[in-house]
């Protein structure tokens, strides 16, 4: 881009491109949130089961839903089955953006509607024993949630962070040449700038951002308004079949597998904009502080008005997994299981692109300048594309349940070794991360449900728990240390509508605690706290011909 079409008082930059692509490190998309999100299950994929948050399905659960955890509950099943049922996933958000000077508030809801489950047995008839097989479509987890928040900024600018490390770019004649793909984009959309003078002086620093409040030049006089705008969006599903029989009196063997396949959308849209109401110099050739704090540094920043970043990536996830479980009476009210679920071979497809532009005082005279308002529209925003692998850790469960005069009571537990998780890629770029997967705890996923059955209804309520495996800890909303860990809180109810059909309704909901940081920077860190409610409403009919 020619340098003189930057130093035009009319001027809208525009730049896009890779953020990622070339970096030492791993893809900003391949993290260890990334492993962890790809790898959670919710408690329960559907059915009246998800009103006890998935209890009963570890002990071995006589339904076409076992295949969700121990396909050895099939065996339990006297008849053919059909169900299924409509899934509402809703999430409230309620934010807090807090910036080394203020602190923003807001909340924000975001829905989805699906197919929750779809699932059938047969049931063969035998003279003894049992002999079942089943399919099943379920959602294995969602992932829609987002926020809109914004504060003011006295202490620093985003932009401060594409500046390049003093090994981080080199001089070729006229052309500059950076080591890093996102302070190239920074420069080309006008988020930084270069000062040849200076350079040639050998007098650092060689480059300068386009907004700088603590840059002694503005005196304290410059404030940013920020607005962090994100966005999540997706699911993971599971397509399921499996077999189960008897391979003693009263104890069921079963064994499944899961093709699994799904996708999941971040979208950011971050926007900084110069609220200091700092008029532009009468005098355009003249412009002093704390207009133009880098004029005399020989850059062609000038009149800083606005910055805006655009990121999002589109990825498609597939792979396939196999559980086996036991299950066995112990006696007439008692049932125990275990079950076991190797890892998930996942492909991780993404899709990506980031755009920025920078816009300075359009019009001398008013102080003015029109602006876009909407994100990018570019189709730069998915022009990249990148593949990698994730093994998910091994899964061991055990369960119990205990029936007796219409109450049943049912526990379970999943363990998972987190450690072995690993990611890979034809490069050998992710070698961190995989040592970083290596510092992550093992965890005890525990659930408890309990329903009450009568001759035609049946009333159900539970509760599942599912620890963070990072070792973290950060403030809340109320300003309380939290890890992130997630509790599921569920209740449910089924009644007959004949002799051979059953309609069901469950209600799960999934809190927990989160944090984005939208930048390091001097002075610190403006960061999202959210207090995260993920309500999931299912409604359908089981049909036993």
């Amino acid at each position: 881009m020619p340098r003189s079409f930057r130093l035009a008082a009319v001027v809208s930059l525009l730049a896009s491109g890779l953020l990622w692509a070339g970096l030492s490190s791993p893809a900003q998309g391949q993290t260890l949130t990334d492993v962890i999100r790809y790898s959670q299950r919710l408690p329960a994929g559907g059915g009246p089961v998800a009103g006890q948050a998935g209890a009963g399905l570890s002990a071995g659960l006589g339904a076409p839903k076992a295949l969700f955890q121990n396909p050895a509950g099939l065996g339990w099943l006297s008849s053919s089955a059909l169900s299924g049922d409509f899934a509402v996933n809703r999430t409230r958000s309620d934010t807090r953006f807090s910036t080394p000077d203020a602190t923003g508030s807001t909340d924000r809801a975001v829905s989805d509607y699906q197919v929750g489950s779809i699932a059938g047995a047969y049931s063969f008839p035998t003279t003894q024993g049992s002999l079942v097989i089943g399919a099943s479509f379920h959602q294995s987890n969602t992932y829609e949630r987002g926020f809109d928040v914004g504060a003011d900024n006295r202490t620093n600018s985003i932009t401060g962070t594409f500046l390049p490390a003093s090994n981080g770019f080199e001089v070729d004649s006229e052309d500059l040449i950076f080591n890093s793909v996102r302070s190239r984009i920074a420069y080309e959309a006008g988020a930084i700038d270069f000062s040849r003078p200076r350079f040639d002086e050998n007098n650092p620093p060689f480059f300068f951002q386009a907004a700088n409040p603590r840059s002694a030049a503005v005196d304290g006089q410059m404030t940013l308004a920020q607005q962090e705008n994100l966005t999540e969006s997706g699911q993971m599903n599971e397509l399921s079949v499996g077999v189960a029989t008897a391979i003693a009196p009263n104890v069921m063997l079963g064994g499944g597998l899961n093709v699994v396949f799904g996708s999941y959308t971040f979208e950011r849209f971050y926007r900084e904009t110069d609220a200091s109401g700092l008029l532009p110099p009468e005098d355009p050739q003249n412009p002093q502080p704390p207009y133009d704090p880098y004029f005399l540094e020989g850059t062609t920043i000038e009149g800083f008005d606005e910055m805006q970043l655009e990121e999002r990536i589109d990825t498609d996830l597939s792979g396939v997994n196999f559980r086996f479980g036991l299950s066995a009476a112990a006696t007439g009210a008692l049932r125990l299981g275990v079950h076991v679920e190797s890892p998930t071979w996942l492909n991780v497809d993404e899709v990506f692109g980031t755009e920025m532009r920078t816009f300075f005082d359009c019009d001398f005279s008013s102080g003015s300048c029109v602006r876009p308002n909407e994100p990018f529209s570019s189709g730069d925003l998915t022009g990249n594309e990148f593949s990698y692998d994730i093994r998910t850790p091994w899964r061991i469960g055990a369960g119990a349940q205990y029936s007796r005069n219409g109450v049943t009571l049912a526990a379970g537990a999943t363990v998972v070794d987190w450690t072995q998780a690993e990611i890979s890629a034809e490069d050998e770029s992710f070698a961190p991360l995989n040592r970083d997967i290596q510092g992550l705890d093992a965890t005890v996923n525990p659930r408890v449900g309990l329903e009450y059955s009568g001759d035609a209804f049946a009333l159900r309520t539970g509760v599942a728990y599912q620890p963070s495996p990072r070792e973290q800890s950060f403030e809340d909303i109320d300003g309380n240390t939290v890890d992130g860990d997630q509790l599921f809180l569920s209740a449910g109810a089924s009644v007959s509508i004949g002799e051979q059909s059953t309609l069901h309704v469950s209600w799960l909901q999934e809190r927990f605690d989160d944090q984005f940081t939208s930048y390091s920077g001097p002075g610190g860190a403006p960061t999202v706290r959210e207090a995260l409610r993920r309500n999931r409403f299912l409604i359908g009919l089981t049909y036993r011909p």
